[in-house]
């Protein structure tokens, strides 16, 4: 893999991380801000506490194994280019 290819493979990685984030943010709103107007208590506190903490830690987890197995590669960092001479 040449630089060229790794630095392509860091801006993927990097927008996708980006993407997850934002994809968290809106759930975070919808779970929290979403929910507040249902009735419903688990362990005597409101639903939209659970789903937007457990429930968006969960999802964030869930995110993040999809991206370490379909987007993020495995890559030496180190400098494989040929064609210099170190004399």
């Amino acid at each position: 893999m040449n630089n060229y290819e790794k630095y392509r493979q860091v801006q993927k990685e990097a927008a996708a991380t980006g993407l997850l984030l934002l994809v968290l943010i809106v759930f975070w709103i919808c779970a929290g801000f979403g929910l507040a107007d249902v009735r419903m208590e688990v362990f005597h506190l409101p639903l939209w506490v659970w789903t937007a903490t457990i429930g968006v830690w969960l999802f964030a987890i869930g995110g993040v194994k999809l991206l370490t197995t379909a987007v993020f590669r495995d890559m030496s960092l180190e400098d494989e280019e040929v064609g210099h001479d170190d004399k």
